[in-house]
């Protein structure tokens, strides 16, 4: 029950990770256009230099993200791996007659 928790938190955290890259990305998009309009060098490399740096943070948000779904994967495949080797063990226990 707690991977299934920590799976909807991780995706809920994805969603609003997302959201703020979305929002930032279309804010960097909106000064490029601004920018490029104008042709002044300084501003293109300053914003350029600002989208690269958003593309780092991207990036590690993204692997970060990555992990933590993997992560919460891999818990949820050994819980039931070992619910599965608890199943065969209660069920054995009683198909054994009692002495």
């Amino acid at each position: 029950m707690s991977a299934r928790v920590d799976a909807v938190a991780a995706r809920v955290q994805i969603a609003v990770t997302m959201g703020k890259v979305t929002k930032s990305m279309a804010g960097v998009v909106k000064s490029i256009d601004g920018t490029l309009r104008s042709m002044n060098l300084e501003k293109i490399s300053a914003l350029m230099d600002k989208f690269e740096h958003q593309f780092e943070t991207l990036y590690a948000q993204t692997q970060q993200m990555e992990d933590t779904m993997s992560s919460t994967r891999s818990q949820r495949h050994r819980q039931n791996a070992e619910v599965e080797e608890f199943i065969p063990q209660k069920n054995k226990k009683r198909s054994q007659p009692e002495i």
